[in-house]
């Protein structure tokens, strides 16, 4: 089976369960997500070929209350995989460049620890791709930012070209606030421009399911023909499905990788299925118990994917297809 069914809901809300802090050496994260470690001792850098030219953050002053447990580590891409174990692929396909990490205690409450990482990626849409896939769908809005987000013991957001991460060894008013606190001093020290991403305005603002929307770098559902794939999860009648586009640089191109992903759906079982009069412009696949609708607008192409009739599927291709006119 290709990688169709609920690309937000389960990989990436384990991804990102925090369960605990290892002593002096860092963080683990659930399945292997992220570790610092055993052999990463204080002030441990990145290979030379790939240290940072300048530290991300060395020159902005933290919070007086924030006490340094140790000297601050740096990774660049060839030393990503030590600390993000079997899960740096994401961040290097996003367009990684580097990687500074942190912990501090607190002066008022010196047993408590925090962790932050400060990923540079190559650009605001590199650093909201990888956010937006990691989030988790249990995650609580937070202002700080534009893309800012709370999840059990971590606080995540975008900033610029920044992806930042800070987790808390416990959840409570005090780590709470220290959180905000240190994400606060950093976006005061990093005042970049949040570049658009367009795309984003695409997607029919009706049923969308708020914080959905994802740029998947790289496979997107399995596909290798899909790169730099936008999603947005819907709710529409109790039903969900979700819908995708992707921009190519000539309608030739649209038509050319729909094919191929009609193709890629039949060779997993997909079995095209009459949908002429619910949705003429696209092709409508019955994949085991869920129906893909795929159309090619101009030099885009887009579609639903994962609905449980066809009938949702061409409702949400009908709006996908209007909105994509509106914003032309």
């Amino acid at each position: 089976m290709p990688y169709a069914p609920r690309i937000r809901s389960g990989s990436s809300a384990t991804a990102i369960l925090i369960v605990g802090f290892i002593a002096a050496l860092g963080i683990v994260w659930l399945d292997g997500l992220m570790a610092l470690p055993a052999n990463a001792g204080p002030g441990r850098k990145a290979d030379s070929a790939a240290a940072p030219s300048n530290r991300l953050g060395t020159e902005m002053a933290y919070p007086s209350e924030f006490v340094a447990l140790a000297p601050p580590e740096y990774f660049g891409p060839d030393t990503l995989f030590e600390i993000i174990n079997g899960d740096a692929d994401l961040y290097l396909k996003a367009g990684f460049v580097r990687l500074e990490t942190r912990r501090f205690t607190l002066k008022p409450a010196p047993q408590t620890r925090l962790a932050l990482f400060i990923y540079q990626m190559n650009s605001h849409r590199s650093a909201f791709a990888v956010y937006s896939v990691r989030r988790s769908e249990e995650a609580q809005p937070n202002p700080l930012t534009r893309f800012a987000y709370r999840y059990q013991k971590g606080l995540f957001l975008v900033n610029g070209p920044y992806y930042i991460e800070i987790l808390a060894q416990e959840e409570s008013p005090r780590t709470v606030a220290a959180m905000n606190d240190l994400a606060t001093a950093f976006i005061s020290a990093h005042d970049v421009a949040d570049e658009p991403i367009p795309e984003l305005d695409f997607f029919p603002p009706q049923g969308l399911i708020p914080g959905s929307m994802a740029l998947h770098p790289a496979n997107a559902f399995g596909f290798d023909g899909f790169t730099e794939l936008f999603t947005a999860r819907y709710r529409l009648n109790d039903q969900q499905a979700t819908a995708f586009l992707r921009p190519c640089p000539a309608p030739g191109a649209a038509v050319r990788l729909a094919a191929d992903y009609q193709a890629f759906l039949a060779e997993y079982n997909g079995v095209a299925v009459s949908g002429d009069h619910l949705f003429s412009d696209g092709r409508l696949i019955r994949l085991t118990d869920t129906y893909t609708l795929v159309f090619v607008h101009n030099n885009t192409v887009a579609g639903v994917q994962e609905a449980g009739t066809a009938e949702l599927a061409a409702r949400l291709a009908h709006a996908l297809k209007a909105r994509l006119s509106l914003e032309e």
